[in-house]
């Protein structure tokens, strides 16, 4: 799926770190958690898109805009791209 908007609140963020993909081109990944009323997913933030990142802590809910879906081993996950938007929410 792409082109998903969704409120949720952050139950974890990991550290960057960096993977290959299997054609070769390096990444910089922030793997993480998060949940709203219909469960928790995992969250993956990738390369500049973790910039938006930086004001954002454990707890607080955001607004994700335009992020994609993706399948791995049978493991959904909500990827925050290149298009993607990250916005802090007041609740």
């Amino acid at each position: 799926m792409e082109k998903v908007d969704l409120i949720v609140k952050i139950m974890r963020l990991d550290e960057p770190r960096e993977v290959t993909a299997s054609y070769g081109v390096t990444h910089v990944i922030v793997d993480g958690e998060i949940e709203d009323d219909t469960g928790k997913i995992d969250l993956t933030v990738w390369n500049e898109q973790i910039d938006k990142l930086q004001d954002v802590d454990v707890g607080d809910n955001v607004k994700l805009t335009s992020c994609f879906i993706t399948s791995f081993q049978g493991v959904l996950s909500v990827n925050v791209g290149r298009d993607s938007d990250v916005l802090t929410l007041d609740v």
